[in-house]
């Protein structure tokens, strides 16, 4: 133990503590923080953990199982259960850490059960190259070797089945061993990882396990978790082989480089910045852009689905075409955006076009109770500066209107026609509505080829309801 202790001093080390203790002046964060955090480095590590195991859920369909009960046709059943398995694996280990007791055998088995679901048989070779069909058993220690063949064609040699609980048990006297004499979380987790895949001890899922109980100890600490990117998973493997020599310094300098993106994280959300990477959006909803087909299709809940409903389809349009219709305001003395909800009784909720558009969008959607509502647009002209009946000198506007059903959204352009009816001696009028654009697609659907063909609509209209406009002047 003295010698690993030396790397302690490693340069890495060293900027992460640093870079933790500045953190930690900001502690305790609130609820709100603390589950946007996680709930960021959960998504990633979910997604990677399953990928580098050759899991072929892209992002998108990751976040659109968990958060839908999506399953993306084509895809193996199994990789939604890996999925659903990790995720409810690291809810467990979380418990674990909760609860404050040691480590066990027992909880490694517990945490193999969760991660696998349920067993299932898979395709393996005998010593004598013989293929065959292996039942893959959850929560037990393997009973037949399971080394593997690596890409030079060697054979990589893990424990051996009738040595496997003597080598678990000396591996978590190494953990009650490295606490007690305080070695550094980071080493601890890295080295108790290598040590496991080494072990292998199931006939399955393995990697995932060892990086769950990486970040048990982690977590336990108060480290942040370790997200291995699937892109690095190379380097990861690697420095795994490094290891097998009794050289850590590369893994856990992996770690150390990783620990420090998740700090760097939650740096950003201290910071009240924005903590998704620039292609985080485009991931979560690979799943639409794709545009393909689901099988088993869930219905969604607005009132549960909401925040990733209004996220992905009111928020993400009105970020597109909201600084389109902000040029064409420029035309007008005045541009104003009324908001309905139905569920508010009718009450309408408007305000004047200002810089802020977020503060206004966002202001509007946490409004939104019902799973239909409307934007109403409204471009004025004003007489002498002042807005008089029927929006003053020269009016125009239109209704964006949504309708969230159980498994298709739609999507609605409309404008506003007077039609006077004359009832005997009194005039009297009430509205028409034209449609200008129209768009019902499923949830599993591309939303950005929905949203330019509306937001195209919506120009092409107010473009040439303008110059119709100036021609008669």
């Amino acid at each position: 133990m003295k010698n690993i202790k030396t790397l302690e001093n490693l340069e890495e080390i060293k900027s992460i503590d640093q870079q933790k203790r500045s953190i930690d002046t900001h502690r305790p964060f609130s609820k709100e923080l603390e589950n946007k955090i996680f709930q960021k480095l959960k998504l990633d590590w979910n997604y990677n953990s399953n990928a580098i195991e050759g899991n072929q859920l892209s992002y998108g369909e990751t976040v659109a199982f968990l958060n839908f009960g999506l399953t993306a046709k084509g895809k193996p059943f199994k990789d939604h259960l890996d999925i659903k398995g990790h995720n409810e694996a690291i809810e467990f280990m979380l418990q674990l850490i909760k609860e404050d007791r040691p480590l066990s055998e027992s909880d490694i088995k517990d945490l193999h059960k969760i991660i696998l679901v349920e067993p299932y048989f898979s395709k393996t070779f005998s010593p004598q190259g013989i293929e065959f069909q292996k039942e893959i058993k959850i929560g037990q220690y393997k009973t037949s070797p399971n080394h593997v063949k690596t890409v030079s064609g060697d054979i990589h040699y893990y424990t051996n089945p009738e040595e496997v609980a003597f080598e678990m048990n000396n591996l978590l006297e190494w953990y009650r061993s490295a606490e007690e004499e305080n070695l550094h979380p980071v080493l601890m987790s890295a080295i108790f990882h290598h040590k496991f895949t080494s072990i292998h001890p199931f006939d399955d899922g393995n990697g995932r396990l060892a990086r769950i109980v990486s970040n048990f100890i982690l977590l336990k600490h108060n480290y942040p978790v370790i997200v291995i990117k699937n892109r690095d998973k190379v380097q990861y493997y690697a420095a795994l082989n490094i290891a097998d020599n009794g050289v850590y310094e590369d893994l856990i300098k992996l770690f150390a480089e990783n620990i420090g993106f998740s700090l760097d994280i939650i740096q950003k959300a201290i910071n009240g910045e924005n903590i998704n990477e620039a292609d985080d959006l485009d991931k979560e909803i690979e799943l639409f852009t794709k545009q393909m087909q689901v099988q088993n299709i869930k219905t969604v809940d607005f009132e549960k689905d909401k925040d990733f409903l209004i996220e992905i389809y009111v928020k993400n349009f009105l970020d597109y075409v909201l600084p389109k219709l902000k040029q064409i305001g420029e035309l007008f003395q005045e541009f104003y955006i009324n908001f309905n909800s139905e569920y508010e009784n009718s009450k309408n909720y408007s305000k004047k076009m200002i810089n802020n558009t977020s503060y206004l969008v966002n202001d509007n959607l946490s409004k939104i109770k019902n799973n239909r509502f409307h934007y109403y647009f409204y471009f004025n002209e004003l007489i002498d500066g002042e807005e008089i009946f029927e929006g003053g000198k020269y009016s125009l506007g239109f209704y964006l209107e949504y309708n969230f059903r159980s498994k298709k959204l739609e999507m609605e352009v409309l404008k506003e026609n007077p039609r006077y009816i004359h009832l005997g001696q009194y005039n009297s009028y009430d509205v028409m509505k034209t449609k200008i654009s129209s768009k019902e697609f499923l949830y599993s659907e591309d939303p950005k080829s929905a949203f330019e063909e509306l937001a195209r609509s919506i120009i092409n209209y107010l473009m040439e309801e303008i110059k119709k406009n100036h021609s008669k002047n």
